[in-house]
C-alpha cells in the first residue's frame, strides 16, 4: 500500500494543483493564506477530520465554481508535473497495490495510467457543489480501506506522515517515504 502526496509524488498534489489553478484564475489567490493554514494544522496534526473536511469544502466550492477550468486544467497540471513523481518509488507499484490517497479522484486520475495500478483509493468530491462526498484522511483511509478489501492484511505500507498512524497500526511492515527515499520503520 501507498500513500501518494509526499511519497509517490514530491509534494501536495492538491496544493500544487490549487496553486496551478490561482495563476490561472489570479482572483483566487486572495484564498492562499487560509489554504495555507488548513495544510499546516492538518500537516501537525492539529486538526480533527470534521474541522478539517468543514474547511475544505468552504475552499473546494469557490475553486469548483470554475467547474470547466478545473476540468481544463487536470491534464495540463500533470503534463506540467510529471517530473515531481519519484521514479523509484513508481517502480515499487505493482498491478494489485493499492495507493490511498487523501488527493481528490478527479486530480490522481489525471495519472491513473502511469500508477501501474487500477487500485486507488481516494477522496471523492462532488464537482459541481464542492461538497467532500468522503475525505480519505487519517483513519477514514482504514475505514476505506476495511470497506473494499475487508480482512485482506497491509504487507507494507510506504508513507511520508504519521498522519497515517491508523494504516501503520495494521501494516505488518512500514516505510517512511522521505524525498522519494524509503526507510523501514516497522
Amino acid at each position: 500500500m501507498f500513500d501518494f502526496d509526499n511519497t509517490i509524488y514530491d509534494g501536495e498534489s492538491s496544493f500544487d494543483f490549487a496553486l496551478y489553478v490561482m495563476k490561472k484564475k489570479k482572483s483566487l489567490i486572495v484564498h492562499l493564506p487560509a489554504i495555507l493554514r488548513i495544510l499546516f494544522l492538518y500537516k501537525i496534526c492539529k486538526m480533527d477530520i470534521e474541522e478539517f473536511t468543514k474547511r475544505l469544502e468552504k475552499y473546494a466550492s469557490i475553486f469548483l465554481e470554475n467547474q470547466e477550468l478545473i476540468e481544463d486544467s487536470v491534464e495540463e497540471f500533470w503534463n506540467s508535473r510529471i517530473e515531481k513523481l519519484y521514479p523509484n518509488m513508481l517502480k515499487k507499484i505493482k498491478e494489485e497495490d493499492v495507493i490511498i490517497t487523501t488527493c481528490p479522484s478527479f486530480l490522481i486520475n489525471g495519472i491513473r495510467d502511469v500508477l501501474h495500478t487500477d487500485h486507488i483509493l481516494s477522496t471523492e468530491l462532488d464537482l459541481k457543489s464542492g461538497r467532500i462526498k468522503y475525505l480519505n484522511f487519517r483513519e477514514n483511509k482504514v475505514k476505506k480501506w476495511k470497506e473494499i478489501y475487508h480482512d485482506k492484511k497491509v504487507e507494507a505500507l510506504y508513507t511520508d506522515s504519521y498522519n497515517d498512524q491508523p494504516l501503520m497500526d495494521i501494516a505488518k511492515s512500514v516505510y517512511i517515504v522521505n524525498h522519494g527515499i524509503p526507510k523501514k520503520i516497522k
